[in-house]
C-alpha cells in the first residue's frame, strides 16, 4: 500500500496503522499522484487538486470558537480554514472582518487579548461550532482511492482503532514519523476531539460547488 498524504491529522490513522503493518509506504506531501494507491488530504485541498473525494475520514477538525463573531481570526490565508470561513460568511450573509495569522497559537493569544472576538481553530485546542455543523459539509478530511480500496479501508480503520486504544503510544509513533515537529498533545487532541470514521462519499458535487469560488 502506497499512500500520498498531507502531513496533517488526515495522515495520523494511516501512520498509526504502520505500527502493525510495516509495509505501508507513506509519501508526505501534495505533489504528484503517480503510482499511489490512495491520496489523503483535507476535503478542500482534494477539490482544489481536482480530485474526487471517495471517502470522508475525519469530521469536526476545525471549529469557530467560541462562536461566529465580527472579527474572526483565521489560520493562514488560502488554507482550508480560510476557504470554509469565507464560504460561511457568504452563505449566512454575515459581515465580518477576517484577520490572518501564520500560527495557531497567535490566534489563541489574539482571542485571549480580545483583539478578535472569534477564531477558526483546531478542535485540538478549542471548543466551538464545526463547519460540518455550520455548513452541512461532508467532512474535514478525505481520501481519493485509486486501487486496493478494501485494503485501504482495513488499514485506516485499524489505525483509528489503535489511536483509540492507545492514544499515548500511537501519538508518540505518529510524532516520530511525521516530517515536521508536532507536539504529542496536539496529535492526541486532534484525534480525541474530532470524529474519526471512514465513510463512502458517493457524490462530492455539492461540496465542490459550495467552495469553488474561493479556491
Amino acid at each position: 500500500m502506497k499512500v500520498l498524504a498531507a502531513p496533517g491529522p488526515v495522515s495520523y490513522p494511516i501512520i498509526a496503522s504502520k505500527m502493525k503493518n510495516k509495509d505501508i509506504q507513506i509519501v508526505f506531501g501534495k505533489d504528484g499522484n503517480n503510482d499511489v494507491d490512495v491520496i489523503l488530504d483535507s476535503t478542500v485541498s482534494l477539490v482544489r487538486r481536482n480530485l474526487k473525494i471517495d471517502y470522508i475520514t475525519i469530521k469536526g477538525l476545525m471549529v469557530i470558537s467560541p462562536d461566529i463573531g465580527k472579527k474572526i481570526g483565521v489560520w493562514r490565508k488560502g488554507s482550508a480554514a480560510d476557504v470554509l470561513t469565507r464560504v460561511l460568511l457568504r452563505e449566512k450573509k454575515i459581515n465580518a472582518e477576517l484577520i490572518y495569522a501564520n500560527e495557531m497559537q497567535e490566534l489563541v493569544k489574539m482571542l485571549k487579548e480580545k483583539n478578535i472576538d472569534s477564531a477558526v481553530l483546531s478542535s485540538a485546542v478549542a471548543k466551538g461550532k464545526s463547519f460540518e455543523e455550520l455548513l452541512n459539509i461532508p467532512g474535514s478530511c478525505g481520501a481519493k482511492v485509486y486501487k486496493n480500496e478494501d485494503e485501504f479501508i482495513r488499514l485506516y480503520t485499524e489505525g483509528i482503532e489503535l489511536i483509540k486504544e492507545d492514544p499515548e503510544g500511537s501519538s508518540e509513533f505518529i510524532a516520530s514519523t511525521l516530517p515536521m515537529s508536532v507536539p504529542k498533545d496536539f496529535i492526541i487532541g486532534s484525534m480525541k476531539n474530532s470524529v474519526l470514521e471512514i465513510n463512502r462519499l458517493h457524490d462530492d458535487t455539492r461540496f465542490a460547488n459550495l467552495i469553488k469560488d474561493f479556491l
